[in-house]
């Protein structure tokens, strides 16, 4: 059977529900008061399919689920959310805002998506480590993933 792009899509979306499901119905792990990114990824966004891997011909997203607990910021967007992407030495190579909007059902107000996508030739061959910084709605608090996350950009 030949995937056409609304099965990709719908694929896509399964496996991130099934990501976040755990996210969905209970606090995240750790300290409850404190706003936290739960999870980060990349993929391909045209079809969308989840990847470490790309093409420099390629245009690389990145997608991250943001908890914040303070209801004073329940359905409100964070003051900015920004990529960073190092090189695997820890060079800064870029930086660039990101895009936040509710996770929606059947996630709580608490939860907002950040994504954002660099387009093809952004980033030259290598393998590089990225991260989100959020700022709280309230403008007390900033966040990044517990984590860099890897992944790998090849020439065609």
């Amino acid at each position: 059977m030949k995937w056409t792009g609304w099965m990709t899509w719908v694929g896509f979306s399964l496996m991130v529900v099934a990501l976040l499901a755990g996210v969905a119905y209970a606090d995240p792990t750790g300290n409850a008061d404190v706003p936290q990114i739960l999870l980060g990824f990349t993929f391909d966004p045209s079809p969308v399919s989840y990847q470490l891997t790309f093409l420099t011909t390629d245009p690389v997203a990145f997608d991250a689920a943001y908890y914040d607990p303070n209801p004073a910021c329940a359905g409100i967007a964070p003051l900015f959310a920004q990529l960073f992407v190092f090189n695997l030495e820890g060079l800064f190579v870029t930086q660039v805002n990101a895009a936040t909007g509710p996770l929606g059902t059947p996630f709580s107000s608490k939860y907002r998506e950040i994504f954002v996508a660099l387009s093809p030739g952004t980033l030259g061959a290598g393998s590089y480590k990225f991260t989100f910084l959020v700022r709280d709605c309230a403008n007390t608090k900033s966040v990044v993933l517990p984590e860099l996350l890897t992944f790998r950009v090849i020439a065609p």
